[in-house]
């Protein structure tokens, strides 16, 4: 990864990490603790949203970090992702950086198959607007952040889907 500018590195991280929720979310076996599956949720999310300091930061993302910010502000699922990492960052979120009041809810755990003990786990995220499943806003994160790459011209340097980033 020598000449792949730094934020494509963060980015590549942030697909392995939406892999692991869908993995949770659908059903994983062999789970010694179903809080690791919580903690792979909230890793995902801390890993998607901070991928725009990335892009801020790196030098290499030209005028990307000019427009990053304000697409963040534009997209429910990304302005979802800020709010809850807010939250998990400091513990209680900025009231001066809350933009759709975003904090997870309860989580359910459903046995899929206990032979295998394969265990599912549904994470809420409660907001003003009302509820949303957190597998669905992390593929909505996920694919506002591939429309923004591609809106930009950056789909050159990404290298792969989602769907094979992370081995089975």
């Amino acid at each position: 990864m020598q000449d792949q500018a730094k934020y494509i590195e963060q980015w590549e991280r942030v697909k392995r990490w939406w892999t692991r929720v869908r993995e949770v979310s659908h059903g994983r076996s062999n789970v010694f603790y179903a809080e690791f599956g919580e903690d792979e949720i909230f890793a995902f999310f801390l890993n998607c949203y901070h991928l725009k300091d990335w892009i801020k930061n790196d030098p290499s993302s030209g005028h990307l970090k000019d427009l990053v910010e304000d697409y963040i502000e534009k997209s429910l699922a990304l302005s979802i992702c800020a709010d809850l990492c807010n939250g998990l960052k400091h513990l209680q979120r900025d009231p001066k950086r809350i933009r759709k009041r975003a904090k997870f809810g309860p989580s359910i755990y459903k046995i899929v198959d206990a032979d295998s003990a394969t265990v599912a786990i549904s994470s809420t995220i409660i907001t003003e607007s009302g509820n949303y499943d957190a597998y669905d806003i992390a593929t909505r994160c996920l694919c506002d952040w591939e429309r923004f790459f591609g809106r930009n011209k950056i789909t050159r340097q990404l290298t792969r889907r989602p769907s094979s980033a992370y081995p089975e």
